[in-house]
């Protein structure tokens, strides 16, 4: 579906996006993708593969980055990266809204926490003794936060989220809903009974972090899990205790990283990874899904496979791998 909420001149998006339009000065209605255009939309094109899409669809008009100009009567806004097109368009059909200063009656808040002005609090919020709220943050409906939390300025915190004790979390933090910050790490001496391990640390999100829905964030047995600066968490990951993920890593859904893991700045990681305990990663590396990575990784770069290898040598082997069956068959002639 498209977006039908805006109702404006190419020429006004030209000056919004820092870009010259090209062709007619048109007044459009919404914003579609190059996969699903339609009539009265533009439509913004990043990348060459999807100039195909753009003259096989019924868009009024495009934003394109420089050098992927159409071959199309169709009037065109050209800018220097139109990636960065959907987030300004973006925040311009949808400007964030003025917190209001609002406590919901049906909320439970102790007595000696510290609310700032203005911070939105709403129906069914708990909150424990000694915890703090920045001004300008939105706690949606059934948050529990624990004793001696400290919620930065600027947050937003989706219903259902679970802050346990002593969590500290920076400002402009995003956390979804049905997340879990602050449980216990998975801690245990094994034996017939299996002795649990206090856990008795913290985890500390940094500015700017995002955690997606129902994702799970261990404390410390002692110390603290870190998640720097500008990193966003997708959906269903799990942070194990006492993990460091530095500044401005992208960590897609269902990834899982075990205990005690150094992780550099501006690693990714796509789904379904899984990181063993006690190894460091250096910064900038990415990892492809399902990728295993079970010892340090000292270089950057980019790894795929399980175990985990760098991405020219897993592509190779990939490649012997599927003619394997025939390899036997070649053998066992050759046997014969």
């Amino acid at each position: 579906m498209a977006l039908h909420d805006i109702k404006v001149n190419l020429s006004n998006i030209a000056a919004l996006l820092d870009g010259t339009l090209k062709g007619q000065d048109i007044e459009v209605t919404g914003l579609c993708t190059p996969e699903d255009q339609y009539e009265g939309c533009i439509c913004i094109i990043a990348q060459k593969n999807l100039i195909k899409l753009a003259h096989d669809g019924l868009a009024s008009a495009f934003i394109v980055s420089e050098g992927l100009e159409l071959d199309t009567d169709k009037p065109q806004v050209i800018i220097k990266d139109a990636r960065s097109a959907l987030v300004k368009i973006l925040n311009f059909i949808y400007p964030a809204q003025e917190i209001k200063h609002y406590i919901s009656k049906n909320s439970a808040i102790d007595e000696s926490v510290v609310l700032s002005e203005p911070c939105y609090i709403d129906n069914f919020v708990s909150i424990g003794a000694k915890s703090s709220i920045g001004k300008n943050t939105k706690i949606y409906p059934s948050v529990v936060i624990g004793e001696n939390v400290t919620i930065g300025e600027n947050c937003i915190i989706y219903p259902n989220v679970t802050i346990y004790d002593n969590v500290r979390i920076g400002n402009n933090v995003i956390i979804h809903a049905g997340a879990v910050i602050g449980a216990d790490g998975f801690g245990f001496i094994p034996g017939a009974n299996p002795i649990k391990i206090p856990q008795k640390g913290t985890v500390i999100l940094e500015d700017f972090v995002e955690i997606g829905a129902n994702t799970c964030i261990d404390r410390a047995t002692i110390g603290a899990t870190i998640i720097g600066f500008g990193t966003k968490l997708d959906d269903l990951v799990m942070v194990g205790h006492n993990t460091q993920l530095g500044k401005a890593c992208l960590i897609a859904s269902q990834v899982g990283f075990s205990g005690s893991i150094k992780v550099g700045d501006y690693v990714v990681a796509g789904g379904q990874a899984g990181f063993k305990d006690h190894i460091t990663i250096a910064s900038g590396s990415m990892f492809g899904g399902q990728t295993g990575i079970a010892n340090n990784i000292t270089k950057k770069g980019m790894y795929m496979g399980s175990p985990c290898m760098e991405f020219t040598k897993f592509a190779k082997s990939h490649a012997v791998f599927q003619d394997l069956p025939e390899l036997k068959r070649r053998v066992k002639d050759l046997g014969k």
